[in-house]
C-alpha cells in the first residue's frame, strides 16, 4: 500500500520482528528547538537572536563589522547563550544593526521558503556606530533595492569607523540620540 508517511501524519511504522529498523523515540516528531547564532552560508553570513521577552531576531547579511561589532568570531559558527541575560543584550546589539524580527525561526524559515517576496519587502537598515560613542550614521533601503543602489561602498568597510564615513558619504542620516532613529528598533 502506498503511503505519504512522513510527510502527513499517520500512525508510525512498526519494524517487524527481528529486522533491523531504527527504533523510533516517543517525541519522534517534535523539532528540537533552534540554538544557532551564526550561520555561514554559501555567499553570506546569518546571525540570530532569541529574546526572553519572544519572538526571532535575524541579520541576513553581515560582514566582518557586523560581526565584530556583535562581539562574535568572523570564522567560527555560533550557538545561542543559555543565559537569557547574555542572550537579550546579544539581542540589543542586533537591534543596534538593525534586526529583523519574527513571531518565531519557523516563520523566518518558512517565509524563506514559501514567501520569498516578503523578505524582500523589508527594510535594510545599515546602521554605523561612532567609536566615540555618540550617535548613529544610518542609511537604509528595501531590500529589493539593496542590489541595485549605492550601497555596495558599505560592505567594504574594515571597520565601524570607516563604515561610518562612507554611510555619511552616501547621504545617511546622523541622530545624536539614537532612540530617536525610527528604523532602528532599539526597544525589546
Amino acid at each position: 500500500m502506498f503511503s505519504f508517511w512522513p510527510l502527513f501524519r499517520a500512525s508510525r511504522p512498526v519494524p517487524d520482528e527481528g529486522s533491523r529498523e531504527i527504533e523510533y523515540d516517543a517525541d519522534w516528531d517534535v523539532p528540537e528547538p533552534e540554538t544557532r547564532r551564526v550561520v555561514f552560508g554559501g555567499h553570506s553570513t546569518e546571525v540570530y537572536g532569541y529574546p526572553s521577552s519572544g519572538g526571532f531576531l535575524v541579520l541576513p547579511h553581515c560582514n566582518g563589522v557586523d560581526l565584530l561589532f556583535l562581539q562574535l568570531s568572523r570564522f567560527d559558527p555560533a550557538e545561542r547563550s543559555e543565559d537569557p541575560a547574555a542572550e537579550d543584550e546579544h539581542c540589543a546589539r542586533m537591534r543596534m544593526l538593525g534586526a529583523w524580527w519574527f513571531m518565531s525561526a519557523d516563520e523566518y524559515m518558512t517565509t524563506q521558503m514559501l514567501s520569498p517576496e516578503n523578505l524582500w519587502r523589508k527594510t535594510t537598515v545599515v546602521a554605523a556606530w561612532p567609536e566615540s560613542g555618540v550617535g548613529v550614521w544610518v542609511v537604509v533601503a528595501r531590500k529589493s533595492d539593496v542590489p541595485y543602489t549605492y550601497l555596495a561602498p558599505v560592505w567594504n568597510a574594515f571597520s565601524m569607523e570607516e563604515r561610518c564615513d562612507v554611510v555619511k558619504k552616501l547621504g545617511g542620516r546622523f541622530y545624536h540620540d539614537p532612540m530617536e532613529c525610527p528604523d532602528l528598533k532599539l526597544q525589546p
